[in-house]
């Protein structure tokens, strides 16, 4: 795997392929009080200008709304009680990814749901809205 960083409209991007040739753009958001990373997948190395760095800010900056949204989604999807549950560590450790266009998810690996072991919970998004989850227990690791 190959790596170089790039300035963007949203700090330094470290930029890594994959021996299978995707290419994502990743970086840590610092803006919070819990900083945030997340990975921007891009058709090419040398296609950072084709991203909408807008839409990526959004999302970023308004990760709590985003991350409660996708707890209160998990909870209905799994059919928890959320008057018995302990909201705050049902999930944590919140990574994005983007997909493209509109598309892109929230990666939780961190908290209390059986469902977050061993890899974690992808719940996915396109544009404001949820459009269901991966759940990664049977995964095998990369």
């Amino acid at each position: 795997m190959t790596e170089e960083v790039l300035s963007s409209p949203i700090g330094d991007l470290r930029i890594n392929e994959s021996d299978h040739g995707e290419v994502f753009a990743q970086g840590l958001y610092a803006g919070s009080v819990n900083p945030v990373f997340f990975s921007i997948k891009l058709p090419a190395r040398d296609r950072l200008e084709e991203v909408d760095f807008g839409f990526v800010r959004a999302r970023i900056a308004d990760v709590k709304t985003h991350t409660d949204a996708a707890r209160d989604f998990l909870i209905a999807e799994l059919g928890l009680n959320p008057e018995t549950e302990d909201e705050a560590q049902l999930i944590g450790g919140p990574e994005l990814t983007f997909w493209g266009g509109t598309h892109w998810s929230i990666l939780f690996s961190e908290g209390n749901l059986p469902i977050l072991e061993p890899y974690g919970v992808i719940v996915n998004f396109h544009d404001e809205r949820i459009t269901g989850f991966d759940d990664l227990t049977d995964a095998e690791e990369v």
